[in-house]
């Protein structure tokens, strides 16, 4: 399937997307386990200068006082087994009241106007889904948040790079008319469904460089190994090429041997020898889910 432009991007399969009229977002959040930092990215969407803005968090299985945290707050909450943010935001989407979905993360918060300056393209026409160029780190002050940017490559205080690709394939903000006739996310796809709706069409969303919003970095050991075991286990979801797939993630892409010199380079070069730690780490857990779940299928977070 040859992709679409972003200046196509109003036009599927012969159907015109016109523009929003009497625009309405719902924001829908996966929650996990969120108590850390859930309140704060409800009081971040709150704060917004866009109306109206209706939230909607999905809990997915929490263990902790996350629903607890939304009901306190006065939110609509939905609740499902642990499924995964795949299926967490379908069943988000469709009991939305919104014309535009946005897809938040619960360890996220936002620019009082991040809201209204993702939207825009969407609400002229010009896109059907876009996503943010401007991921800050919220914790900063954090040494292993730090180590996590350094190894990844990133600039200082960024989750991302200066310069955008060409075009994503992550949604952050999508039309929900085109979100729902698409068939919403992959809910068996792991880590990447949230990639999995412009993977099946074609349509990437226009990239919106100036909506700031800031995400937590991992701010621990813990998790470290977490965060690394599930990149690994999403190696394994697709069945189709598994084994290959594993043995060159394994062995190639992420062989211990090459992050662990990666650590050191970056960690001389930043003068930091807890990104030595860091990589050994990270490769540990990388190692760890890979072959958990491509010898027990067991794929959850």
């Amino acid at each position: 399937m040859t992709p679409l432009s972003p200046a196509a991007h109003t036009e599927r399969r012969g159907q015109y997307y016109s523009p929003v009229t009497e625009p309405s977002v719902t924001a829908v959040i996966p929650v996990f386990n969120e108590e850390v930092s859930l309140e704060a990215c409800i009081a971040s969407l709150r704060a917004q200068d866009f109306r109206p803005l209706e939230i909607i968090a999905v809990d997915d299985g929490s263990t902790d006082s996350s629903p607890e945290i939304c009901r306190r707050l006065g939110i609509k909450l939905l609740v499902q087994d642990h499924g995964g943010p795949g299926a967490a935001r379908n069943l988000g989407s469709r009991s939305a009241s919104g014309k535009i979905l946005l897809f938040a993360d619960a360890d996220m918060t936002f620019a009082g106007d991040y809201v209204s300056k993702l939207i825009a393209p969407i609400l002229s026409g010009n896109a059907i889904a876009t996503c943010h160029w401007n991921e800050r780190v919220a914790n900063w002050d954090n040494l292993w948040a730090r180590c996590q940017t350094w190894f990844l490559g990133n600039p200082d205080g960024r989750r991302q790079p200066l310069v955008p690709p060409d075009r994503e394939s992550v949604y952050r903000a999508v039309r929900k008319d085109f979100f729902l006739s698409s068939g919403g996310f992959s809910e068996a796809e792991g880590k990447g469904d949230d990639a999995s709706v412009s993977r099946r069409t074609g349509v990437y969303a226009a990239i919106v460089p100036d909506a700031v919003c800031y995400h937590l970095n991992i701010s621990g050991p813990g998790e470290i190994f977490s965060e690394a075991a599930w990149s690994g286990k999403n190696v394994a979801v697709e069945r189709s090429g598994r084994a290959r797939r594993c043995l060159s993630a394994s062995l190639i892409h992420h062989n211990p041997l090459k992050e662990l010199f990666k650590g050191l380079c970056v960690g001389a070069r930043k003068r930091e020898p807890r990104v030595v730690l860091y990589a050994m780490l990270y490769s540990a857990g990388y190692q760890y889910g890979l072959m958990k779940a491509l010898f027990s299928g067991d794929y959850a977070k």
